[in-house]
Formats: C-alpha cells, sequence, structure tokens
C-alpha cells in the first residue's frame, strides 16, 4: 500500500506502523471523520498481505478475528468499528492507540523489570479484560506483551483475539514480528503457549493465565520466566523458575502458580488470582508455630492458664499495686501479657512499657497471625477487613513507631481498597453489558453489590455511562418486546443501580402491572370465566401498536394503502373488545381518510369508485356507532 492511496473511498493511508504473519497495519485517516472537523479522525487500518489474498479462509479469518473483537465490549479490548474488502484490499479498521506496546515496556525497563505498583497498574488491566472475555465464553489464545498496548494515558488494550489460531499464523499488529518467536504452532507463539497448547488440546482459560502470568513475570523481572524456551521444553529440562526481586515471597506464591506447568495445579480463573494476589499470606513459620502451640496443648492447660490470667487480673483489681510482686508480670508470656496489659495499675506502667517491647516480636507474631486467620476465613466470599482494621488498630496502640505495623497497615488498605475496585469493576462490566439476570457462575449483580457492601461500606459505587446508556436501551427493548421477565429484571436493577432513573422506573412498573393484568384476562378466558376487560392496562398494553397504525396512516397516500391498513386494523381488533377507545379512534380516522378519498373521485367525476369508497367509509361508522351504543348500554 502506498502513502495516500484511499481503502473504500473512506480511509486515506498515511504510514506502515507494524508488520505481523498474515497482515500489514498501516495508520490511516478516516475522510469521514476528517471532513466532519473530528481533531481525532486518525485509525489503524489492517491489511491482509498480497501473498495471502489467494490462500483459501484468509479473508475469512479476518472476518472473523472483526467479528469476534466486535462482540468484546470492554475499555482495556481494542475497538473495531469497520471490516470489508474493496478491489485492492481486505481490510479491518479499529481505533487508533497513541502508545507502546508492553514488549517495548518490558524492554524499557530492563535489567530490573517494574516496581510491583508500577506492574499492578497494568496487569489489574489486562486481568479486567480477559475476565470480561472469559465470561462472554472467548478465550484469547495467543496471549503476548507485543498483543497489549499501553497507551499515553495509561490505558491497556488488548488485541487478536483467537485469530493466528484459525489460521495457523500469528499476526502482530502495532509491532514488527520477532524472529525468535515466530516459529508458529497451530496459531499461537510457543513462548507463551502452555504446555497443553504446545501439544495440541483446545484452549482453556488456564491457557490464558499461563500466558498472563509468563507477561506478569516479564514486567516485573524484564526477563522470560524459562528463558524464552517453549513450556514443554522448559519443562523436559525441568527449568526452575525464580522469584523476581520486585515481588514479595506471599505474591511471588500466587504468581508462581500461574506458572505451573501441570494444569492441574495451575490457578483455575482470574477471580482465584486476584483474590489471592490481593492477600496477605504472612510466613508460614509463623503459621507452623501457632498451629503447634494449639495443637499440642491439653484442654488442661488452657484451663490452668485462663485460670492464671484470672488470679491475675483479679489480684489486680483487689489489691494494693505496691504490694503485687514485679516477677508476677515479668512471667507472663506474650499471649498471657496481651490479656492482662489494660489492667496493669499505673505504678507499673514503666514495667508494662518494658515487657512489651521485650515480647515486641511475638506479640506482632501474634497479631499477624490473628489477620492471617481472618484473610483465609474459608466461609467467608472476601476478608472481613473491618476486623482486620480492629486488630491493626490494637497492635498499633502498642507499638505506635513500628515500620512493620505501618508497612502491614498501608498494604492491608491497598488490598481493601483493589478488593472493592475490582467488585465495582465487574458490577460496571455486567452492567454495561445490560447483564441483570441472577447468575449462579458468580456474574450475579447483587451478589456482587452485596459483597461490595460488605467489604467496604462506605464505597460509592458509580454506574459508568456506558452502563447508564445500555440500561436505557434495555428498557426500550424490553418495553418494544412487552417483555414481562424483562421488564422485571430493568425494575429489580433500576431500583438498585439506576434510582436516578425514577421516571424510567416508574413506566416500566406501570407496563408490567398492565402485561400482568392482559396476561391474567387472557388466562381467565382460557378457563370459560367472564372477567372483566382490564380498559386501563390494555390502553397501555397496546400503546405501541395503535401509534405505529397511526404513523402509517398518516403515510397513507391511495386506497390500496388504506384497504391494506385497514385490513392489519381489523385483525388486531380480533383480539379486542370493539368498544377499545384506542380501536374506536383508529376506525373513525380511517372512515375520515374514505371520505377524502372518495371526494377526490368524485371532484374527477369518477362517481362508481368514489361510491365504492364512501361504502368502506360509511362501513367504518357503522362499526364505531355499533361500538359506542354497545359501551352506552
Amino acid at each position: 500500500m502506498q502513502t495516500g492511496q484511499i481503502i473504500k473511498g473512506r480511509y486515506q493511508i498515511e504510514k506502515l506502523i507494524g508488520h505481523g504473519g498474515m497482515c500489514d497495519v498501516y495508520q490511516a485517516t478516516d475522510l469521514v471523520l476528517k471532513k466532519a472537523g473530528v481533531k481525532a479522525s486518525y485509525v489503524a487500518l489492517k491489511i491482509l498481505q498480497n501473498e495471502h489474498l489467494n490462500q483459501p479462509g484468509a479473508a475469512k479469518i479476518l472476518i472473523r478475528e472483526a467479528k469476534k473483537t466486535q462482540q468484546l465490549s470492554h475499555p482495556n479490548i481494542i475497538r473495531v468499528y469497520d471490516f470489508g474488502a474493496d478491489k485492492t484490499a481486505h481490510y479491518l479498521v479499529m481505533e487508533w492507540l497513541d502508545g507502546e506496546t508492553l514488549e517495548e515496556v518490558i524492554k524499557r525497563s530492563r535489567p530490573n523489570g517494574l516496581n510491583y505498583p508500577s506492574a499492578m497498574k497494568l496487569l489489574k488491566q489486562i486481568i479486567s479484560a480477559l475476565q470480561y472475555a472469559h465470561c462472554q465464553g472467548m478465550v484469547h489464545a495467543d496471549l503476548k506483551p507485543s498483543n497489549i498496548m499501553l497507551n499515553r494515558d495509561g490505558a491497556i488494550k488488548i488485541f487478536d483475539f483467537g485469530v493466528s489460531k484459525a489460521l495457523n499464523l500469528s499476526a502482530d499488529i502495532y509491532s514488527a514480528e520477532i524472529k525468535d518467536e515466530t516459529n508458529i504452532l497451530c496459531g499461537y507463539t510457543p513462548t507463551y503457549a502452555s504446555p497443553e497448547m504446545l501439544k495440541g488440546e483446545e484452549p482453556s482459560v488456564k491457557d490464558d493465565i499461563f500466558a498472563f502470568s509468563c507477561i506478569a513475570y516479564e514486567l516485573l523481572s524484564s526477563k522470560h520466566p524459562f528463558n524464552r524456551k517453549p513450556a514443554d521444553l522448559a519443562e523436559r529440562l525441568q527449568e526452575k523458575v525464580f522469584k523476581p526481586a520486585n515481588i514479595s515471597n506471599s505474591k511471588w506464591r500466587v504468581l508462581k502458580q500461574g506458572l505451573e506447568f501441570e494444569p492441574s495445579k495451575r490457578i483455575s480463573n482470574f477471580d482465584d488470582f486476584t483474590k489471592q494476589i490481593n492477600t496477605r499470606y504472612w510466613p508460614q513459620l509463623t503459621a507452623a508455630i501457632a498451629f503447634c502451640a494449639v495443637a499440642t496443648a491439653t484442654a488442661y492447660g488452657f484451663h490452668l492458664k485462663n485460670t492464671k490470667i484470672e488470679n491475675l487480673i483479679a489480684q489486680i483489681q483487689s489489691s494494693n499495686s505496691n504490694t503485687i510482686d514485679d516477677s508476677q508480670f515479668t512471667n507472663l508470656t506474650p499471649e498471657e501479657l496481651l490479656h492482662t496489659v489494660n489492667t496493669f495499675p499505673e505504678s507499673k506502667t514503666l514495667l508494662k512499657d518494658g515487657l512489651l517491647r521485650k515480647h515486641r516480636g511475638q506479640i506482632i507474631e501474634i497479631y499477624e497471625q490473628k489477620i492471617n486467620t481472618i484473610l483465609n476465613q474459608k466461609e467467608r466470599r472476601y476478608p472481613d477487613y473491618y476486623e482486620i482494621e480492629k486488630e491493626l488498630n490494637k497492635i498499633q496502640q502498642f507499638y505506635p513507631d513500628s515500620l512493620l505495623i505501618t508497612t502491614l497497615s498501608t498494604e492491608i488498605s491497598n488490598s481493601w481498597q483493589a478488593t472493592a475496585d475490582m467488585l465495582s469493576e465487574r458490577i460496571n462490566t455486567l452492567l454495561e453489558q445490560g447483564n441483570y439476570a441472577s447468575d449462579s457462575k458468580g456474574n450475579d449483580i447483587y451478589q456482587l453489590i452485596a459483597d461490595l457492601g460488605t467489604v467496604k461500606k462506605d464505597y460509592a459505587f458509580t454506574p459508568s455511562a456506558m452502563a447508564e446508556s445500555t440500561f436505557t436501551k434495555q428498557y426500550n427493548k424490553t418495553s418494544d418486546n412487552r417483555d414481562l421477565i424483562g421488564l422485571s429484571e430493568i425494575i429489580r436493577a433500576g431500583n438498585i443501580m439506576f434510582p436516578q432513573h425514577s421516571e424510567l422506573l416508574t413506566s416500566a412498573v406501570e407496563l408490567k402491572d398492565a402485561i400482568q393484568q392482559i396476561d391474567t384476562y387472557y388466562e381467565q378466558k382460557k378457563q370459560g370465566q367472564n372477567p372483566q376487560y382490564p380498559y386501563k392496562a390494555a390502553d397501555l398494553f397496546y400503546e405501541n401498536q395503535f401509534d405505529n397504525l397511526k404513523a402509517r396512516l398518516r403515510k397513507v397516500r391511495t386506497v390500496n394503502q388504506l384497504d391494506k391498513l385497514n385490513g392489519d386494523v381489523n385483525k388486531q381488533a380480533e383480539t379486542l373488545p370493539e368498544d377499545f377507545s384506542p380501536l374506536i379512534q383508529i376506525r373513525l380516522a380511517m372512515a375520515t381518510r374514505y371520505l377524502e378519498f372518495s371526494d377526490q373521485f368524485l371532484q374527477a367525476k369518477r362517481e362508481r369508485t368514489a361510491s365504492s369508497v364512501m361504502k368502506k367509509a360509511n362501513s367504518l361508522f357503522a362499526k364505531v356507532e355499533q361500538a359506542r351504543s354497545r359501551s352506552s348500554s
């Protein structure tokens, strides 16, 4: 393609910006947008290379990519605007991305990689996009740094969803293809493919998790976890993967699970990955010591310990503080000290402070274990951060100057906020899809909003602009279709998520009630009953149908058109009482129109035709008069 060449009369080539396995990618100007005065008129134009034009199915693969990506509406997935073909090319039009690939980010971060917070800013967006795609039943199957773009505004964009696999080619865009990664097997890049993909098994969520974990490792270390060896070779060579310096031991344990060669040992989904990476796992030694202490303690031992503590507290409360021997305090274990510390007499303040300093490490370990237990309660969907906050406040009273406690508190606070943000993103993703139904597979906005309220009570959830727009569109759709179930879901979702749409919700409730009344009426008729017709409900229920009939009447230009409309009205009238007000009004309007046609024929001296049309008008007037007489009687 030459600079200045115009594709499909709309997209003008500016320059080549990338070359992949089957496509070239160009920066292009959308001439329609430019003419309309839109400043951001650049698009990315992906064009099938000439050598593939005659390859069977190549164009279909490009179209399939476009259709797949268009099914995915997510802020971190590239948008596809258009696709098609003209005399010179098969093309796909995508949003213009001004930034760099993660491949370039990794190169820039050498030799140490990004720090953990910086890497997580990018990885969280990738997780969000993949979670969404997986919820749509779509696996990327060729995730790699060159398929992920970082915009100048910090937003991540993922592209090339599944196209490579179908054609046995690896098509990178926005970047030059890397020679040592282009020995493509079954359409994916071996450097990031899981062992099971390399064996030819069907792609699954765990394949994306393996590739994602490789990318996360590279961001944190600027090195590939297996020195760019395919996973099956690395497994045979028993390659060991080492912890990057920029990640803590607890978080490394989570990331390492994503790099497991055995699928059964690998983290199964990104919900689990997110939950675990945001959970603080305290040193295993502390947990082991605590476990052994509990396991070896007998009931009698507990009884003696509690008795000792109770006796000491009673003695402190009933005796003169000066008569109490210091040895009774100094012989306390750290756990006993915690139970009695608030009952120390004022005269023993210095002794209390000294004992707290002496047992500082052990006491902090006790609280760490308490927090770790709360974080890992299996019966809860998410950790009880409020309970953790209470424990942190207690330990901070004893050691306000502790850097460890301060760091601990900051990590918990960040994890707390990250968990709430993740829930908020998942809710908005479902709302943007119009997914308001309850779902046992985790895609339930009501469970998620309840989780969010539990995790962070003061979190101010705000639906996105896209979620708001989708809500209105979904209401219009269910309203037009008179969809009772859909309206029920709209009302439930609206009351919780969109209470500001009060007028829309009122209309939805009224229409739902009308549909139920109409359904009840016809059900009773089926059962042989003689119920009273719900005229008010019917006015609302049939409002759209009669509005459409009136609109058609305004466009009538011939008697034949009017006859066709009259036939449709009579068909609609078969399920309605003759005295139904909208039916009477449309018949009167049609009769009047017949009269107008009759007058036109008389003026044209076509008396016979005029007489025939007049009979049709009189027939409608007679039906209206008959209906009115029945109504009055």
